[in-house]
């Protein structure tokens, strides 16, 4: 994210913060929303429901055209710990500088609308901190959710988490959910926020870039966090935008990190993510255009020299006097299974988008 913007949220950050009165809450609660009046009052009663009681909330309202707010404000009647910000519609990345840009607590912590916290969420995660004071980085497990049913967890048990120093792993995905994670607010502004030009894979960069000027992250396997997942809202797996964000994301992380012995790990990563980007093209051109698939198969091969690509591709050329149909009809059988288009799998919750 460019300093100057976010250098500009924090001066108006710090004239609101003037009027304030009161000492400084330990924890600051951030929570974007945008048109989801039906779930807000769930995610701030979980708020309200923690065992830890030094926080403040900031719930900003990112230009809703619906009763959201008011929502808010009802909260906010009640407790002066509650305070509502508006904004004409920016992103759900600017939504959260903005709020970051007002906090005064330590600790920023992050809930989107659609979920909710267990009652011990920030007070099991503090106690974290007796054991490792360094971290600069919280998180824990969390409970995948339609709103009425627990459907999986994100990190399956027995599974080691990604503690100590995350950024190898972060690199191949975005090992942290936002409403599980708290950050020290000196940190998050050293990294300079969420990049507002993101609109998907907006988390997997800021962490990236705190894992690159070195942040020590402790985790609770224990779930903490309901996660919705509404149905039919944007999937991840084949999602071209979300690989494109992706590919984005890498690029820049390739360009800009300030520490050389990276790159190569950011390369080979992104041929991959171009490759997958290729390919999910590909997958899309199968039933309206198949005669472009090749094309992109031949891109992928050329991102990431992969035998598989290759192989299809010769499939995909192959003489139909000698075979060649039926190793195209295989091979995009293969492409619609391996790489489908943006019509199930893993789906999260994102009004922003929707």
């Amino acid at each position: 994210m460019p300093g100057g913007a976010f250098a500009s949220l924090q001066a108006e950050g710090t004239s609101a913060k003037a009027g304030l009165m009161g000492p400084e809450p330990r924890v600051s609660i951030v929570v974007p929303v945008w048109n989801t009046p039906a779930v807000l009052a769930e995610a701030l009663d979980s708020i309200r429901a923690q065992t830890f009681r030094d926080f403040e909330v900031l719930v900003v309202d990112d230009g809703s055209t619906d009763d959201t707010a008011s929502v808010a404000e009802r909260y906010g009647a009640e407790d002066r710990r509650f305070r509502l910000i508006r904004r004409d519609h920016a992103g759900v990345s600017s939504a959260r500088n903005a709020a970051v840009a007002e906090a005064r607590g330590e600790w920023i912590a992050f809930l989107d609308a659609d979920d909710v916290w267990h009652p011990s969420k920030l007070d099991r995660q503090l106690a974290l901190l007796e054991q490792v004071p360094e971290a600069g980085l919280l998180f824990s497990n969390f409970v995948m959710w339609d709103g009425e049913r627990d459907l999986g967890v994100g990190y399956a048990p027995g599974a080691v988490l990604p503690e100590g120093d995350p950024w190898r792993a972060l690199v191949d995905n975005s090992l942290f959910l936002p409403s599980t994670v708290m950050v020290r607010r000196a940190r998050f502004l050293e990294a300079g926020g969420f990049d507002p030009a993101l609109r998907l894979s907006e988390d997997w960069d800021l962490w990236l870039r705190l894992a690159e000027r070195g942040i020590h992250a402790r985790g609770l396997a224990e779930p903490l966090v309901r996660y919705r997942r509404w149905p039919g809202s944007v999937t991840m797996d084949g999602h071209l935008p979300w690989a494109g964000n992706s590919v984005r994301v890498i690029r820049t992380r390739m360009r800009n990190t300030p520490r050389q012995d990276l790159r190569p790990l950011y390369r080979r990563h992104l041929e991959a993510l171009e490759a997958q980007e290729e390919m999910g093209l590909a997958a899309q051109c199968v039933d309206g255009s198949p005669g472009e698939v090749p094309l992109h198969v031949w891109r992928a091969w050329r991102h990431q020299h992969r035998w598989r690509w290759m192989k299809w591709l010769l499939r995909l050329c192959w003489p139909d006097l000698l075979g060649g149909r039926a190793a195209k009809e295989k091979t995009y059988a293969k492409l619609k299974t391996r790489h489908p288009a943006p019509t199930g799998g893993y789906t999260f919750a994102d009004p922003w988008l929707s």
